[in-house]
């Protein structure tokens, strides 16, 4: 017994020898993997190791809220405090992270304030950080304001050049920029992001709360995501002005008050006129969620639902301006927005994924959507329904043979498809046996024996 704890010991005692052997650059990375709070703790294990964790959070900033649960809020103020000040001031950040997740109640001093944040984010962007990531829980905890953190009291619009400093000030170093669930009441700053992030490649915002947003301009703006799932954007039209766009993630809301129409106001740069297309876009994710009650049949709900087919269809406007897009995936739409007006030729497409979209029983909507993209290479199925039913058609149009299939007979959809992947309910188990059934029929039979299909039944 005595032997197997020496053992045991002198293994440990080997291991901690191996770790402390390490140099400084490889113990710095290891601490910046893990929370900042577990980093200070490091502190107590040697003398070397006192002063390690400092350097940490020089180059890296977090401060997480879920590392204290359980704890006092004054215990955590006190730390992220600490953790800022501790900073030498000519220091500039790499990250600055801060999340909160407990709920405000009213005025108490164990509660997250406004205040208190625009405290810490003040100071973090004092040290000009290259990436930041601000997020929380809750709403009415964290307001994002940046060209109000450079002054001890926030005011309206302050005059930047009449304290010495430019309009970019703290952001001009800010690469990337994620923004979760913060209040964004003066959206001036998005409407001007070459001014105040003159570097800025990646923004993410979602569930920020933003009036009258119109506009989100960036001249090196590379990636851009706006996630508000939960409720319209309370703008009558939203332009997009970044001519080097790469990637584009939208997933709106709409409800039939408030539908604003982005394709008509949407632009790649300058004062150019709608409709500009928009070539460098490669990956883009348009996602649709209804929001709205229907209730009983009226002339108000009439007028509501066309305002949300208006809406749904300035949205599949919004694909024609991404001629060279690779990855594409729509969800939410209808079969009425995505072919009543023909739907725009991609040559470029490799992947699409339509994601809750109503393709009707007939599959109209692959049929509108298949022959134009010639490229396509691999198409998924994602809890699509089939609710509409086919569309209408003339006794004398039905009973004549099509001249279109007579005179070519080689008018095949697509020659490149290599996969199709399927998630559906049990009882949608027909309905997507005649989609494939239907695309077969439009492939040359040596093609479609290589096509490889995966099916998964999504169980409620």
């Amino acid at each position: 017994m005595d032997t197997s704890k020496r053992r045991r010991r002198e293994d440990d005692d080997d291991a901690a020898d191996r770790l402390f052997e390490l140099p400084d650059g490889i113990l710095h990375d290891l601490l910046s993997r893990i929370g900042p709070h577990q980093a200070v703790q490091t502190s107590v294990l040697s003398r070397r190791w006192r002063h390690l964790w400092r350097e940490v959070l020089r180059a890296n900033v977090i401060i997480d809220e879920r590392e204290f649960a359980g704890v006092q809020w004054e215990r955590f103020e006190d730390f992220a405090d600490q953790a800022l000040l501790s900073i030498p001031p000519e220091k500039k950040l790499d990250f600055f992270h801060l999340n909160l997740v407990r709920r405000p109640r009213g005025s108490s001093k164990n509660n997250p304030t406004f205040e208190t944040s625009d405290r810490w984010i003040r100071r973090g962007l004092r040290h000009c950080p290259a990436a930041v990531d601000i997020r929380t829980a809750h709403e009415d905890t964290i307001c994002w304001r940046p060209y109000w953190s450079y002054f001890s009291a926030p005011s309206p619009q302050p005059d930047l050049s009449a304290c010495g400093l430019s309009a970019a000030g703290f952001t001009g170093r800010l690469t990337t920029l994620r923004l979760l669930g913060v209040d964004m009441w003066a959206t001036a700053f998005l409407e001007d992001l070459g001014r105040y992030c003159p570097v800025l490649e990646d923004l993410h915002v979602e569930r920020c709360r933003m009036l009258d947003l119109t506009t989100v301009a960036s001249p090196t703006l590379r990636s851009l995501a706006i996630v508000e799932p939960r409720r319209p954007l309370t703008c009558a039209h939203l332009r997009i002005v970044a001519p080097l766009l790469a990637r584009l993630r939208l997933e709106l809301a709409y409800d039939g008050y408030e539908c604003h129409c982005v394709a008509e106001a949407l632009a790649s740069g300058g004062d150019v006129p709608p409709q500009v297309q928009l070539p460098l876009i490669t990956d883009a994710s348009i996602q649709l969620t209804d929001t709205s009650f229907d209730g009983q049949a009226n002339q108000r709900q009439r007028a509501r639902k066309k305002r949300k087919l208006e809406f749904l269809k300035s949205m599949r406007g919004l694909v024609a301006l991404l001629p060279d897009v690779i990855n594409l995936q729509l969800a939410g739409f209808t079969t009425m927005a995505l072919i009543e007006e023909e739907f725009p030729v991609l040559h470029c497409l490799k992947i699409l994924i339509l994601e809750r979209c109503d393709i009707r029983v007939e599959s109209q909507a692959l049929t509108g959507i298949l022959p134009n993209t010639p490229d396509l290479e691999n198409l998924g199925l994602h809890h699509c329904t089939f609710l509409g039913p086919p569309a209408k058609k003339s006794r004398n149009r039905s009973q004549q043979p099509s001249k279109r299939r007579s005179t070519t007979p080689y008018d095949f959809w697509t020659g490149k498809l290599k996969s199709i992947k399927i998630k559906q309910h049990q009882q949608d188990e027909s309905q997507i046996a005649k989609v494939l059934a239907q695309i077969s029929e439009r492939m040359q039979p040596e093609l479609w024996r290589q096509v490889t299909i995966s099916s998964t039944i999504v169980v409620e």
